[in-house]
């Protein structure tokens, strides 16, 4: 979708890694993804997935924690 140009929503769990703390739910309307991490770079790189939001730019999120995509809810 991101290749097209078609932003996408979709909502996740928030993790803050460095204190071990969560936000709650986070939801992200007219998303794209954008390039992350190299495996040399982040020892997170599998699992930590780059986006851009119109509202906040650009952000993270861990795959894992992902719950629903464009409506659809999500099960690991």
């Amino acid at each position: 979708m991101t290749e097209k140009g078609i932003p996408f929503s979709f909502s996740f769990m928030s993790y803050n890694a460095s204190n071990g703390t969560s936000d709650g739910i986070k939801q992200v309307t007219k998303a794209q993804l954008r390039v992350g991490y190299k495996d040399n770079q982040s020892l997170k790189a599998s699992v930590l997935i780059g986006y851009v939001n119109a509202k906040e730019g650009n952000r993270w999120f861990y795959l894992p924690l992902l719950l629903s995509f464009n409506g659809y809810k999500v099960i690991p």
